[in-house]
């Protein structure tokens, strides 16, 4: 078949699904709008499972046209360094580019992989991911050693393509490179190398915060058990699920990590201070009262200036926080008994609630932060009846973002109730006694 031959069965192929020809109620177009239940079930299921196949075999063209421009040199006559950037010309995302190059360097040496690519049995992305396994295995035993085993693994990964998913694949490969591996020498893996490690943490222009990391197996495994037991799904206080995604219960379990930590009286110095969060913020900022220009604005150590909401959740009696208080550009020190939750109080506060109060959750007390039922900056004393413990999420996104209301009922206890109104609810420790139903503040 020659390039006109090809490009004429591609022409018939969307003459056939244009719209003329669902009207005319001939070709394929036809059939996938008009499809009806039963009569067609087992057309439209033949028209998927030739779609995909055909689709495999697209892809074996496209790498065995890469290997065969490499080979007559046409890269090199367009001033490219190889067939992946020939690549690079086409509409091709990154992670399709490199998996149809790997393929076309691979195609004479894995005949078996490349038969059942070009029969359309095998998709590009499972073929990709034997490529990359076997290159693992040959990373793990070097080039002598895999030189013997080669056909076998390739034989094994190619049966655990056709039932598994890539991801499963690669597994597979990883466990082959620990058992074939030679114990004299050692050889390491990548994923048990943590000189590779690498951690990057920059501020975007709306000044959020990103974290990319690449850490690893021992030193994941160890992240994905800390994190765990804090991203579990936390129900709302009527009962619903949480509403928060997994994504963003993971983030708030790493946030809650490193509270704890900021909260620890025993962690590390950096000459001789403890890390801690440090605002500088303008008195009228804190208390509410506004104004115009560079010095009515809280700025953080490292992210720089943030809201006055914010500086105000900051200062509510996070004991992880120094905050430096400047009035006419006078150092204020704000960190006294009266405004921050330390020492004896703190204790006191954790004795007498033990974790986070808000109804449903009980974190412990080193997950919690101090929070001023009445705000320091609108007369709130700190004491034990204007204080109560609250788990990072509950503290900033429900009480300081949605609104929930709190105070320190007849028993000398948390209750609240929610931005809607209604009935107040006893706080975690409290939730099953059997009181009156209503808090007598």
């Amino acid at each position: 078949m020659n390039h006109d031959e090809l490009a004429g069965i591609v022409a018939e192929l969307a003459d056939d699904l244009a719209p003329t020809a669902v009207e005319s109620g001939t070709g394929l177009g036809a059939l996938l709008s008009s499809a009806e239940t039963i009569v067609d079930d087992k057309a439209l299921l033949g028209v998927m499972v030739t779609a995909v196949r055909m689709g495999n075999v697209a892809s074996y063209l496209l790498a065995a046209a890469t290997a065969r421009a490499e080979a007559i040199g046409i890269p090199v006559r367009h001033r490219l360094k190889s067939g992946r950037d020939l690549l690079r010309e086409l509409p091709l995302a990154p992670a399709a580019i490199n998996r149809v190059a790997r393929l076309a360097q691979h195609l004479d040496d894995l005949p078996n992989l490349a038969r059942e690519v070009r029969d359309g049995d095998l998709g590009i992305e499972h073929a990709d991911a034997v490529i990359r396994g076997l290159d693992h295995i040959s990373t793990r035993m070097g080039a002598d050693g895999f030189s013997e085993v080669r056909d076998k693994t390739t034989s094994t990964l190619l049966a655990h393509a056709r039932i598994d998913q890539p991801a499963q694949v690669m597994e597979k490969a990883r466990e082959l490179g620990h058992e074939l591996a030679p114990l004299d020498p050692p050889s390491t893996p990548p994923a048990d190398n943590p000189s590779l490690n690498q951690a990057a943490i920059t501020r975007t222009d709306e000044g959020r915060v990103t974290l990319e990391a690449d850490l690893d197996q021992l030193s994941g495994e160890k992240l994905h058990t800390a994190l765990d037991a804090l991203a579990k799904p936390i129900p709302a206080p009527d009962g619903s699920p949480d509403p928060r995604t997994r994504a963003q219960r993971t983030a708030d379990a790493l946030v809650t990590m490193v509270s704890s930590y900021l909260a620890s009286r025993n962690r590390p110095t950096v000459g001789g201070i403890v890390p801690h969060i440090t605002m500088t913020v303008p008195l009228p900022v804190l208390v509410g009262r506004g104004g115009e220009g560079d010095s009515r604005v809280a700025r953080l150590g490292f992210t720089g200036s943030v809201s006055a909401d914010t500086a105000r959740e900051i200062a509510c009696g996070s004991t992880e926080v120094t905050a430096l208080i400047t009035a006419d550009s006078v150092p204020l020190d704000a960190k006294r008994t009266q405004r921050f939750v330390t020492g004896t109080l703190r204790r006191a506060l954790e004795a007498r609630d033990g974790g986070c109060q808000f109804p449903g959750c009980g974190r412990p007390p080193a997950c919690c932060e101090g929070h001023h039922i009445q705000h320091w900056a609108d007369g709130g004393e700190t004491n034990l009846k204007n204080t109560v413990l609250l788990c990072s999420l509950h503290h900033h996104t429900y009480v300081h973002g949605k609104g929930w209301n709190i105070q320190i009922g007849f028993d000398g206890h948390p209750w609240f109730q929610s931005p809607e109104g209604g009935d107040w609810i006893r706080c975690h420790n409290r939730r099953s006694l059997t009181l009156a139903d209503h808090a007598a503040a």
